[in-house]
C-alpha cells in the first residue's frame, strides 16, 4: 500500500510541469501578438483633418490721372458692375473749370481682386498702387469655436432654466446667466459677420484726378492707349451725331417760310415761260 501510495505523489509534479511547458508558448506568444496588433495600428495611415480655407483681407488704394473725371468715374462704375461688385462709397471736390478729384470705394468678390485691379490703369494714367493681404484665419475660426460654445452654453441654461423647481432666486439666477450669454453671442455674431464680409468681399479704394491736357512722365501702356483710341472714336461718334441733331432742330423753324419761298419763286418763274 506504501509503494501505492507513493507513485501519484510522483506523478503530480510530472502533471505540473507538464501543464506548465503546456502553456508556455501561450504565454510567450501574448507579447507577440500584442506587439504585431501595435505595429499594425502604426502601419494604418491616421485620417487628416481637412484643410480649413484661409481667411484673407483684401484691400487695395489705387491713384489715376485723368483728362475727363466724368467719362472716368462712369467708367468705374462700368467696371465695378462688370465684375459683379458696387461702389460703397463716393465723392468729389471741384466744379467743371477747376481742379476736381474723386474718390470711389469699390467692394469686388475677393477671387476678382487681382484681375479688378488689372483692369483699372484702362481709365487714366496710373500714378500709385499698393495692396495688402491680413491674414485673419486664425481669429476667425476662433470667433466661430466661441460662438459654437456659447450656443450649447445657452442651451443648457435654457434646458436648466425649464427644470427650475419654481424657487424665485434660482429662476432669477438663472435668467440673469442666459441674458449675459445672449449678449456675448450677439457680440460674438456680429464679429463673426463683420469677418465674413470683409474676407468675402475686397475693398479697393480708387482715386480719380482730373487734369486737363495731361502729359504722362512716360509713354502710356498698350491698353491705355486702346482704351483712349476706343473711348476717342466713340466721343467723335457721338459729338457728330449731337450736331446733325441739333442742326435738324435749328432748321425746324425755318422750314416753312423757305418752303413757301421757294413754291412761290417756281410760280412764278412758270408764269414768265408761258
Amino acid at each position: 500500500m506504501a509503494g501505492c501510495a507513493g507513485q501519484p505523489h510522483a506523478s503530480a509534479p510530472e502533471s505540473s510541469v507538464s501543464t506548465q511547458v503546456a502553456q508556455a508558448p501561450a504565454s510567450a506568444m501574448a507579447p507577440m501578438g500584442g506587439e504585431a496588433s501595435i505595429a499594425k495600428a502604426d502601419a494604418e495611415p491616421v485620417a487628416k483633418a481637412p484643410a480649413m480655407p484661409r481667411k484673407i483681407i483684401f484691400t487695395g488704394e489705387v491713384t489715376l490721372i485723368c483728362e475727363d473725371l466724368d467719362k472716368a468715374a462712369a467708367g468705374l462704375e462700368a467696371r465695378a458692375k462688370e465684375f459683379g461688385g458696387y461702389i460703397s462709397n463716393a465723392s468729389q471736390t471741384g466744379a467743371r473749370g477747376e481742379t476736381r478729384e474723386g474718390s470711389w470705394t469699390v467692394r469686388i468678390a475677393a477671387e476678382k481682386f487681382d484681375a479688378f485691379l488689372k483692369a483699372l490703369p484702362a481709365l487714366g494714367e496710373l500714378q500709385s498702387s499698393s495692396r495688402k493681404a491680413d491674414d485673419v484665419s486664425e481669429e476667425f475660426y476662433d470667433v466661430a469655436a466661441r460662438l459654437k460654445n456659447k450656443k450649447i452654453e445657452e442651451d443648457r441654461l435654457i434646458e436648466l432654466l425649464q427644470k427650475a423647481t419654481g424657487k424665485l432666486t434660482e429662476v432669477l439666477t438663472v435668467e440673469k446667466e442666459l441674458s449675459r450669454v445672449r449678449d456675448e453671442i450677439e457680440r460674438i455674431e456680429g464679429r463673426l459677420r463683420f469677418l465674413t464680409n470683409q474676407t468675402d468681399l475686397s475693398t479697393i479704394t480708387i482715386t480719380l484726378r482730373e487734369v486737363k491736357n495731361f502729359v504722362p512722365e512716360g509713354p502710356p501702356t498698350l491698353a491705355t492707349q486702346v482704351s483712349r483710341s476706343f473711348s476717342g472714336s466713340v466721343e467723335s461718334l457721338k459729338n457728330f451725331l449731337v450736331g446733325i441733331v441739333l442742326v435738324g432742330v435749328a432748321l425746324v423753324p425755318w422750314v416753312l417760310p423757305l418752303g413757301l419761298t421757294c413754291w412761290l419763286v417756281f410760280q412764278l418763274i412758270v408764269k414768265k415761260r408761258r
